[in-house]
């Protein structure tokens, strides 16, 4: 078979891809040290975004790597079902259709969100396929698997009969339009203008007043208490007495806590404990009563009558007009906070005091909190492990209950009769059981999707029950998106030690989001998401992945540039005409021999390949994919193409040649798997497959040879600069005094430089190649020379200029900061390409002159 003229991607990817797959090379073998890397399951509700792209490309690296290292490398899959997340997508299915949750019982949503994710799925795992992950398909594992939803009965049993979950009234994060409570980890908080009201309640003789200070003026109705410092010599006479509260005239009392900050607007403040957290423990410590006055619909309810059924936005322009009336406003004043928001919706958080099931987390906490502080897992960057410590010490009991159909039901029943009384069954499905003559009714909430993800090492290696994965546990490596460390990392670690007192992996590294070019966030209201699989069907998945990641460093949000997958194809599509090359030299002879390197030129890509090889594995092993991924760039494309092989068109070694090509072969795989794979196969290098072929080892190498060629290729830099920058086109010849180096590479020397010839002289004449250090002169006359010295001066001049206007350019913040930042990032190098060729020019113009 021979390699076609062009590399079109699309021709090549979905049959290499079946080859993999149907060889079975995408299976753990079972022979060599275990290596495993877990999906972090993608939402089985669409498709995959840029982000999801990024990190399968990260893992799929290593796990190819390690493959070729000769490990038992395995990619266990997975797809959450993503509770809440899907739910919110098939809501708008069903409004699109002009229908409602509400149209439908909770058997029939389930049923129905079951099907429409089914579909979903097989979307995402082709998408998977296509972006090259070579992931054990035969170990895939969904979040509502029954293995799954198995562990994740035993651990939340495990945790009841171990006091750590109890239902009680608590506060919690709700959104009124999707009527379901958050974790607060799952609240968006976003910085907001708004207004500090005063408002003045009066005492009970109406001749005093205590003004109080609040950002949310309609909560008042549901005011339970006033609360002071007791430190406050302003209100220390206050404390203990009642007042009224404005607009219902009822008597409610003031209070003292040290919680309350004398220097925040007035020093008091106003105690609403059904809706606010703070508030609510004020009230627990104080025994104050609850009023709920925002209903689960996000309406006004147990107000007066003027404010029912209002929202609490409309109520707060009324409840201000009525303070207004009553002449009981005190001023206002313009700040910025902190507003709690639905994470898809956007809707404002309402605080609300509901019954849910919560799990104790600082006893969970605080073994985690130990590991860490021994550094037994590792992080990339350092820095978030100490990060992660500190949001584990101050963690809070987790919400553990979500009011939707979707996802994994909590295996609780309550005694119809007696809400203190639940029990556990995790045998049946119906909504209502009997036991020892007393009825019990189904809990209707569903688990946190957290929950089951937060076990996702443990359950998808089967470890508890010594399934066929459960050596590969723990894992090697979590990579994953920075913003989930608390939300699936934390969770991770702390439920791991509680159910197998292992950690689940050896390693972390955290990734940053992929933004589009003017480095904001993507997102589908801005209409600025880029599609993945566009990006694959134009460019191809190589040039996708090997593009995602360039200059790439962890824990950065960083901007999408498009231009480093146009130059991945590039660097494809080169790849593929070196190949051709090879084979057009070889034919079908590529069998790898022992080498027998005969010039300079092949000990020093010898050289220069087995430090490419050894410095892509070192980086890999440190996480550094871009710097990894440039090494293999730049040793294909300047070593091997531009250097090597032109060098080599003088004086062809067959099996360097052939080694060279395979070892390039090897090391771009990780990151090109596509390209790769194709010219391995099409070339017949071995009857496998280069997935599975072993990472390079060093060949042996004369370094005083390859040294050699160090000097030559320095050498010829040089001449062909200046022989660029000369007037005319024209070929030259280049003078030689006593230089073994030179006489003995005479060929390939002229072949480089595209010389007319080449001469020993004793006499030396034109212009000397300083650069080099050598006793070589390109043959130029007098006349030729100066106007070379002219053209240079001329070149100098504009080359200032130049670096002028960009110095300028990157002086404008508002270039800076607006501009797209592949842009910016562009006005640098050609800052620093500008400053490199000025002082080439000073230095070729210090050379003439010092003739």
């Amino acid at each position: 078979m021979q390699l076609a003229k062009q590399y079109t991607p699309n021709d090549y990817e979905p049959n290499i891809y079946a080859m993999w797959e149907t060889s079975g090379a995408l299976e753990p073998t079972g022979v060599g040290k275990p290596y495993s890397i877990v999906m972090p399951p993608p939402n089985a509700n669409g498709n995959l975004h840029i982000g999801h792209a990024l990190d399968m490309n990260l893992k799929d690296i290593m796990i190819r790597y390690h493959r070729m290292k000769g490990d038992d490398a395995v990619f266990i899959p997975g797809a959450d079902h993503a509770g809440f997340e899907t739910w919110v997508v098939y809501e708008k299915e069903l409004a699109k259709q002009g229908k409602s949750r509400f149209d439908f019982s909770r058997e029939q949503l389930y049923d129905q969100v079951w099907q429409f994710v089914e579909e979903k799925r097989g979307n995402m795992e082709l998408q998977l396929r296509a972006l090259g992950v070579s992931a054990s398909w035969q170990h895939l594992t969904f979040t509502l698997d029954d293995k799954v939803i198995a562990t994740v009965y035993e651990t939340f049993k495990k945790l009841w009969d171990d006091g750590l979950v109890y239902r009680g009234e608590r506060i919690v994060n709700y959104c009124t339009k999707h009527q379901t409570s958050f974790a607060d980890i799952e609240v968006e908080h976003k910085n907001e203008k708004g207004k500090l009201w005063q408002i003045a309640y009066p005492t009970l003789d109406k001749i005093g007043e205590i003004v109080v200070a609040t950002t949310r003026p309609e909560t008042m109705l549901g005011d339970v208490a006033v609360a002071v410092h007791p430190d406050d010599e302003r209100y220390k006479h206050l404390i203990g007495t009642r007042i009224l509260l404005p607009i219902t005239d009822e008597e409610i009392p003031i209070i003292a806590d040290e919680y309350v900050d004398m220097d925040y607007g007035t020093g008091a403040v106003k105690i609403t404990p059904a809706h606010d957290p703070n508030d609510f423990e004020m009230a627990q410590r104080h025994h104050l009563p609850l009023k709920q006055i925002i209903s689960q619909e996000g309406t006004m309810v147990n107000v007066p009558p003027q404010f029912l059924g209002l929202t609490p936005a409309e109520a707060r322009i009324r409840v201000l007009a009525a303070l207004e009336s009553l002449e009981l406003r005190r001023g206002e004043t313009d700040i910025e906070h902190a507003v709690g928001h639905c994470y898809k919706c956007g809707s404002v958080i309402e605080p609300m005091v509901k019954e849910q099931w919560f799990i104790k987390m600082q006893p969970l906490a605080q073994p985690a909190i130990e590991a860490l502080e021994r550094e037994e897992i590792t992080f990339y960057p350092a820095a978030k492990r100490k990060e992660l410590i500190a949001y584990l010490k101050q963690l809070k009991d987790w919400n553990i209950s979500r009011q939707i159909p979707w996802g994994i039901p909590i295996p609780a029943f309550v005694n119809e009769s007696d809400p203190r009384d639940w029990i556990f069954n995790i045998r049946t499905d119906e909504r209502k059981i009997v036991v020892n003559g007393t009825t019990y009714i189904r809990e209707e909430d569903t688990f946190d999707t957290w929950f089951s993800s937060g076990q996702w090492p443990y359950i998808v290696t089967d470890y508890l029950n010594g399934g066929e994965l459960a050596k590969y546990f723990p894992t090697s490596l979590m990579e994953t998106g920075m913003d989930i460390m608390r939300a699936w990392v934390a969770r991770m670690i702390m439920l791991s030690l509680y159910r197998t007192g292992k950690l689940p992996f050896k390693d972390v590294y955290l990734h940053g989001m992929v933004n589009d070019e003017h480095n904001q966030k993507m997102s589908k209201s801005k209409g600025n998401v880029i599609n993945p699989m566009e990006l694959v069907s134009e460019f191809g998945s190589d040039a996708t992945r090997m593009g995602i990641i360039a200059g790439r460093a962890p824990a950065q949000h960083q901007a999408f540039n498009k231009g480093a997958v146009i130059a991945a194809r590039n660097f494809c599509n080169k790849l593929w005409n070196i190949a051709r090359f090879v084979e057009a030299q070889i034919g079908d002879e590529h069998q790898i021999v022992d080498l027998e390197p005969q010039t300079p030129a092949d000990h020093w890509i010898i050289r220069q390949l087995n430090d490419a090889a050894n410095n892509v594995a070192v980086r890999l092993e440190q996480y550094r994919f871009s710097e990894a991924a440039d090494t293999v760039y730049h040793a294909i494309w300047d070593d091997l193409a531009d250097w090597y092989i032109e060098s080599s068109k003088t004086a062809i070694n067959r099996p360097l040649l052939s080694w060279a090509l395979a070892t390039s072969l090897k090391i771009a795989h990780p990151f090109a798997p596509f390209v790769t794979e194709t010219i391995w196969q099409t070339l017949n290098y071995t009857d496998g497959i280069l997935m599975r072929d072993h990472w390079p080892t060093p060949e042996k190498f004369d370094p005083i040879a390859a040294e050699q060629f160090e000097q030559l290729k320095t050498l010829v830099a040089e001449g062909r600069w200046v022989i660029a920058e000369l007037p005319g086109n024209k070929k030259y010849r280049l003078l030689y005094g006593n230089d073994s180096l030179i006489a003995d590479n005479h060929d390939t020397i002229k072949h480089l430089m595209r010389l007319e010839s080449i001469a020993h002289t004793d006499q030396p004449r034109g212009l000397r190649l300083a650069a080099a250090n050598r006793e070589a002169w390109l043959d130029i006359n007098e006349k030729t020379l100066y106007q070379h010295q002219t053209d240079l001066e001329v070149r100098l001049s504009e080359a200032r200029r130049t670096l002028a206007n960009l110095q300028a350019r990157l002086d404008n913040p508002t270039y800076v900061e607006k501009a797209p930042a592949y842009l910016v990032e562009e006005t640098r190098q050609q800052l620093a390409e500008q400053e490199r060729l000025i002082q080439r020019f000073i230095s070729e113009l210090e050379v003439i002159s010092s003739r």
